[in-house]
């Protein structure tokens, strides 16, 4: 009998009404873009800040999904736009960047949170692919940090980053690639949160450990079953849980943090184990 695969992240109608420890209009007269916001921890985080009275801009390479998930929040009477965009291309981002601007008049909160990477022992990654998920995920997260920063200095405004980082304590196994392009995130953003200080732009990172998001289907249900065991709480976290940390960095009760990375992980750096493509024999008779 075949397993059935388990339903991973959540719906447009646990999206919508999922409780929030925040104040309605928290975020009233701000405008947030949410890069990879077609899915995941991005659509969920876009659903929380719309909900609490933002304009959201949402981003991505796929047309298909940022358009049904701002179907879904229009219907909400939530105010969202979106903007298809590849993040890799440091043009296209600029140009994103210009129409942000003289469309909206700019923008308050960036949340970069597109990203991707695919699990494989270190050894068998391909040039190819390794490039392709450390240009997707670093170069691209920095090519709009850096687009979103100019544009507040030339108006000598202020203004919030958000980078999705990965909790890289102590490496996550079958994907060095991602752990290679997440700790330049990670250290970027401990850079510049001093450079960009004068500016008055801060920079944090949100760091999730498993998350029970769409995402999970790229892996191989065999890794999967393991995975809530891979921290003491043995559990995955929701996409909602992660967007409310992200609605804390966007708030003012975070003004006084940057260079920060959070860590929402269910304690999983300090206990367990995870391997995201096959636990070798080698260590079959180790537990952790």
């Amino acid at each position: 009998m075949t397993q059935a695969q388990p339903v991973f992240g959540m719906s447009d109608t646990q999206l919508a009404s999922a409780p929030t420890i925040y104040t309605p209009n928290l975020f009233k007269d701000k405008s947030v873009l949410i890069s990879g916001a077609g899915s995941g921890i991005g659509k969920a985080t876009a659903w929380l800040y719309a909900r609490l009275g933002a304009k959201v801009i949402l981003c991505g390479r796929n047309l298909d999904k940022l358009q049904t998930a701002a179907y879904a929040m229009s219907k909400a009477q939530l105010d969202i736009e979106i903007r298809q965009i590849d993040i890799r291309d440091d043009n296209l981002v600029e140009q994103l960047f210009e129409d942000v601007w003289q469309t909206f008049g700019g923008i308050d909160i960036l949340f970069n949170n597109a990203g991707g990477q695919f699990p494989k022992p270190a050894i068998d990654i391909s040039p190819n692919g390794w490039k392709a998920v450390i240009d997707n995920n670093l170069n691209g997260t920095w090519f709009m940090m850096q687009a979103a920063a100019k544009k507040w200095r030339e108006q000598g405004v202020a203004g919030n980053i958000i980078n999705m980082a990965t909790v890289i304590d102590r490496g996550m196994l079958d994907i060095a690639h991602t752990c290679a392009a997440r700790a330049g995130i990670i250290y970027t953003t401990k850079t510049v949160a001093v450079e960009w200080a004068p500016l008055k732009i801060r920079v944090n990172c949100v760091a999730p450990g498993v998350i029970s998001s769409e995402g999970m289907n790229t892996y191989a249900l065999s890794a999967v079953e393991s995975f809530s065991d891979s921290n003491p709480m043995k559990r995955f976290g929701t996409v909602w849980e992660v967007a409310e940390l992200v609605g804390y960095l966007g708030s003012n009760a975070s003004n006084f943090m940057t260079g920060e990375v959070i860590t929402l992980d269910g304690g999983g750096r300090y206990w367990g184990e995870l391997w995201a493509h096959k636990k070798p024999e080698f260590f079959s008779d180790i537990k952790i």
